[in-house]
């Protein structure tokens, strides 16, 4: 009972997104929501009845001297840097006394970036009606939006099984199949640093998520090592504050990127395997802490 409670476990949850997808302005990749703002904010109601939210700085001394976690430790987590984050989620959590940890793909922050599951997305969606050869899937039918989101899950599952360099490579063929230029975000789907410093003053741990947001174990061991090791510097120069972790992009990991986030100084670090984790196992395997996943489908009974 215990267990179910809470107790002696460590509660992460893992969020990108906060947004309407009813939004008439909303672009991207509509799977990347993790909440509209209305269900985060009752979500955040919910864990600030029934947890104890704890900060990055409680966890690392937990998992680095001991130091004791309140009865049931729960932390909230975004990826990527959204500009939303700071839109939506940033007055939630301000009202409501609660930290939280906001990993960035510096390369995005600050610029008109647009991600290219975002691009593959808003593709998709813009192509006309009519069936096109989709590399590297082949000719798909788009038409309505179950065809076309269809597409999209097909599209980002074969993308993401490739090399890095395969998955640009895919990715210009797209663009030249479909006959859009490459995406440019207006306004910015990723905040600049002046939101950075605005999470960082408000006790929202800023810290990486590589620079360009490769999955690190689709590229070789030198780039693998840059991306952590150019994020966590970034973070560090930005903010002011240090890079204590790391949240692998996808979750994507395996011995060898483990031991170069933990070369690069890196207390702490996040995957995408289903959480929560007992107290114990976090402080023996510290860089691979599983999360909790949310989608903007749950509800709040699910949640």
């Amino acid at each position: 009972a215990g267990l179910v409670a809470g107790r002696r476990r460590i509660t992460v949850l893992a969020y990108h997104r906060i947004a309407d997808l009813g939004d008439p302005g909303f672009r991207g990749d509509p799977a990347v929501v993790s909440a509209t703002p209305a269900m985060f904010a009752r979500q955040m109601d919910h864990v600030a009845r029934e947890f104890d939210v704890i900060a990055l700085d409680d966890l690392v001394a937990h998992v680095t001297g001991g130091a004791p976690l309140p009865p049931r430790p729960l932390l909230v987590t975004f990826d990527d840097g959204y500009r939303d984050n700071h839109e939506h989620a940033l007055p939630v959590l301000r009202s409501r006394g609660l930290p939280a940890v906001v990993f960035l793909i510096t390369g995005a922050i600050g610029t008109r970036r647009v991600m290219w599951w975002d691009e593959l997305a808003d593709m998709l969606e813009r192509a006309p009606a009519g069936e096109h050869d989709l590399p590297p899937v082949g000719r798909r039918l788009l038409a309505g939006p179950g065809s076309r989101a269809a597409a999209r899950f097909e599209l980002l599952a074969a993308l993401k099984e490739v090399e890095d360099a395969a998955l640009r490579e895919g990715m210009r063929r797209l663009r030249e199949a479909l006959a859009v230029p490459a995406a440019e975000a207006d306004p910015p789907l990723f905040m600049g640093w002046d939101e950075v410093a605005e999470l960082t003053e408000a006790g929202i741990s800023c810290q990486p998520h590589t620079h360009d947001h490769p999955l690190l174990t689709r590229v070789d061991r030198d780039r693998a090592r840059e991306e952590i090791v150019r994020s966590a510097a970034e973070v560090e120069r930005r903010t002011g504050r240090p890079a204590a972790a790391f949240a692998y992009p996808n979750g994507s990991h395996d011995p060898e990127v483990v031991d170069l986030v933990g070369a690069a100084g890196i207390t702490v670090a996040f995957t995408m395997r289903p959480g929560p984790v007992r107290a114990s196992d976090a402080r023996a395997a510290p860089l691979e802490v599983p999360r909790v996943s949310l989608d903007a489908r749950d509800t709040l009974d699910l949640f």
